[in-house]
């Protein structure tokens, strides 16, 4: 008799021509990614990668974490975005920070497909948690903060520019993103 393993992992839900909203991390959180020159260069890479993809929504890079919408046509494609981005940055990262470490990002990537339905709540409340990122965890009010798209989101009106200049009481459902 043999015994069939049993996966803990949930089974992975994706398709084609579709909105992803993605997180991942820095290995062990190292706070690499506000270093001088790394924003820079981690948005350079962001932007060229994303030529691959349908669209790059929104984006924001935190000190240990990076935020992205994409929509892509082929959900290969989100994958091959994923790892080439991740082992160019790493290479990029180490040399300029002359860090001798085998990780600079954590394996795996958060993923959501956004579900497009009546009201795009789903989409809305995404993007809105990508630039409230710099106020939760900074303390800098979005229009304020260097390292993401929010002034291109403002001018596609798909924002304000006043958002996130008052306290914002974010459901706690969004805890689960970092």
């Amino acid at each position: 008799m043999t015994i069939k393993q049993i996966s803990h992992k949930p089974p992975r839900w994706d398709q084609d021509n579709s909105i992803y909203f993605l997180t991942f991390c820095t290995y062990e959180r190292k706070r690499y990614l506000h270093r001088t020159q790394i924003p820079e260069m981690i948005i350079k890479n962001i932007k060229f990668y994303s030529l691959r993809l349908k669209e790059l929504i929104a984006y924001t890079v935190m000190p240990d974490h990076i935020h992205l919408m994409v929509n892509v046509d082929k959900v290969k494609h989100l994958s091959d975005y994923l790892r080439d981005f991740k082992k160019r940055t790493s290479k990029e990262i180490k040399n300029v920070l002359r860090v001798d470490t085998p990780h600079i990002w954590q394996r795996g990537t958060m993923d959501h497909c956004i579900r497009i339905l009546p009201g795009n709540e789903d989409y809305i409340n995404h993007l809105n948690y990508i630039f409230y990122n710099s106020s939760k965890h900074l303390e800098i009010i979005p229009k304020d903060f260097p390292h993401h798209n929010f002034g291109e989101a403002v001018e596609k009106g798909w924002i304000e520019e006043d958002f996130c200049q008052k306290p914002l009481n974010f459901p706690k459902k969004f805890e689960m993103y970092e």
